[in-house]
């Protein structure tokens, strides 16, 4: 067994004496040593390590209590002080790791005893300095409660960060503190929560305050019930965080989910949300009228692909802007993707409502947008859809997609009110979309060539190229249609520039093996035409083919031909300058009929 090592400090070399004699007589391994004043005693405790100080009382009070008072600060020994009998004890001693025996009473037993409730004591006062320390420094709100929720103890985070005062605090219910009482909601949460918390179990509340400079905190407090052996609630712990930021994060991650990044509108799945509960009154109530509007922007594609995403983007932005401005309050304008617009009338006086809307929203749309010296004039085809207590919100949202379809049919820049049969109307539509879209990814597109006669001398001067693709069912099909459904597409362009491509190479193969003709034809489209590249585009077929530019025609609609833009007139001047003839097609057809 290891010996206790105690020092002995008793200015009676007597009283030393005596008491060492007592305690050698015990059979417990002991090894005292004595110090005759505090002086030594310090000077023999920074050397080695005492499990017990035995202290003797002397009239040197005031010496022994500065002793105290730093072995108090810097070392954790359990002290005992002999006195000369229990009525010389000054309590205040009591303070310092101490317990007090008397000399003349003194035994082996009443010793060991002492010794053990010191080190007890010792180890409770040194987890109560680092559970102080941890309070203290902690970098969130922390309380203690006593049972009837009166506020103990508070950190100085807590102060700061609710901008308060600790006598202002401490000694105060918790629910009636400054932060508490700034609004009953305040008030009623922090009572609820201590009540719970009371009865020994977790609880949570979350507040705002405003702090006396006006900045408003929100916190999250959580009450923990602390229980002794007993299993009595001795205090309750709070602990209070900051969420203002994490709410505004959740915010901020809620509004990104529910709306369109570029917009700031609300994007599809917000739109169902608004739209469900619309439909459910309009279920209940036969006098309330719903309609939902599909806008579809015509063209948009290929002002995207012709003067880029940044242009693009920015025109949805100003679309967005003109379509909300048109609306009133309980109208909601969500984008639902790419170029698609949604608006769900909400409670309509009466189903021409959602009439004169469509025709506003294109008039409004046609107004130029202007940016960077373009005038970009676009407009919508616009589906809708009537609720008549039948549909659920996606047959609605389909309905008027259908309808939407069947108004870009019909002309652009219009609306048609969804009608039975539409439905196949629209499923005809996406078929011929994939079919096109696969055609274009497998490359199954092909060119024909029609041959162009001079009608005086019937001799062959020309061809002209036409294009055609595959159908799985239909075989080698085209229809003036598709034209319109690939500029939806958006892939207009490379096929466009494909045909050019194709042709020249084909034509230029052809007069290399003596094929009397002397020029080829092809069609442009109006977006292949407004494209930026095109010049560019047809001196690449040319000087890679080897053909000679003035055995090209570009045939252009009289409608584009018509328009006497800047842009226009600068295309055809390069055209001219190159040696390419450039021929009006299908004339007498459009504005000159």
């Amino acid at each position: 067994m290891k010996p206790v090592r105690i020092l002995f400090i008793e200015e009676d070399a007597q009283d030393y004496l005596n008491i060492r004699q007592l305690l050698d007589e015990q059979t417990n391994p002991l090894n005292i040593e004595w110090a005759p004043n505090c002086d030594l005693a310090l000077k023999q405790i920074r050397q080695k390590h005492y499990d017990v100080l035995l202290l003797g009382y002397n009239a040197r009070q005031a010496q022994q209590k500065k002793f105290l008072t730093w072995l108090y600060e810097y070392v954790t020994i359990p002290t005992i002080y002999l006195t000369k009998n229990h009525d010389s004890v000054d309590t205040e001693f009591i303070r310092y790791h101490t317990d007090y025996l008397s000399k003349e009473q003194l035994s082996w037993q009443q010793l060991e005893r002492s010794i053990r409730y010191l080190s007890d004591l010792i180890a409770l006062q040194e987890r109560e300095k680092k559970f102080q320390a941890i309070f203290e420094k902690a970098f969130e709100f922390m309380g203690l409660l006593k049972p009837n929720g009166i506020l103990q103890e508070i950190n100085r985070t807590a102060l700061t960060l609710i901008g308060s005062k600790r006598e202002a605090v401490v000694g105060v219910p918790f629910w009636n503190t400054p932060w508490a009482t700034q609004s009953k909601k305040n008030q009623a949460q922090t009572k609820a929560a201590f009540a719970t918390a009371v009865k020994g179990k977790l609880a949570h509340c979350e507040i705002e305050v405003q702090k006396p400079n006006g900045q408003v905190v929100a916190l999250d407090f959580s009450f923990t019930p602390i229980i002794n052996a007993q299993r009595e609630i001795v205090w309750i712990l709070v602990e209070g965080q900051d969420v203002g930021e994490r709410r505004a994060f959740e915010q901020q991650l809620n509004h990104s989910q529910l709306h369109d990044q570029l917009t700031g509108l609300p994007n599809r799945h917000m739109f169902m949300e608004h739209l469900e509960p619309a439909i459910m009154r309009a279920k209940r109530s036969q006098e309330y009228r719903i309609a939902v509007l599909f806008l579809d922007l015509d063209r948009f594609r290929v002002i995207n692909s012709s003067l880029g995403h940044d242009m693009g983007d920015w025109l949805l932005m100003e679309i967005a802007q003109r379509l909300q401005e048109c609306l009133d309050k309980t109208n909601i304008l969500a984008r639902s993707g790419g170029d698609e617009f949604l608006i769900l009338l909400d409670d309509m006086q009466d189903l021409a409502e959602a009439i004169r809307l469509a025709v506003t929203a294109n008039k409004v749309l046609a107004g130029p947008f202007s940016l960077d010296g373009y005038d970009i004039v676009t407009s919508a085809s616009i589906g809708i859809a009537y609720h008549t207590n039948q549909e659920e919100g996606m047959e609605l949202l389909r309905d008027a997609d259908a309808a939407m379809y069947r108004a870009k049919a019909m002309g652009k820049s219009g609306y048609a009110v969804f009608r039975h049969g539409m439905h196949n109307q629209a499923l005809s539509r996406l078929q011929i979309e994939t079919y096109l879209h696969q055609a274009f990814e497998k490359q199954s597109f092909v060119l024909f060539y029609q041959p162009q006669t001079e009608l005086s001398t019937e001799q062959l001067v020309g061809i002209e190229s036409l294009i055609r693709f595959r159908h799985p069912q239909k075989g080698l099909i085209w229809s003036i249609d598709y034209v319109e459904v690939l500029e939806d597409m958006g892939i207009i362009i490379p096929i466009g520039e494909w045909v050019l491509r194709t042709a020249c190479s084909q034509f230029k193969a052809w007069l290399d093996v003596g094929l009397p003709i002397n020029h080829v034809a092809v069609n442009l489209s109006a977006h292949q035409f407004r494209s930026k590249r095109l010049v560019n585009v047809v001196a690449e077929s040319l000087e890679n083919s080897g053909l000679e530019p003035e055995c090209l025609e570009l045939e252009l609609t009289e409608r584009l031909l018509s328009e006497n833009t800047d842009s226009t007139i600068k295309t055809l001047r390069r055209f001219k300058d190159m040696g390419i003839r450039v021929i009006m097609d299908d004339f007498g057809t459009g504005y000159a009929s």
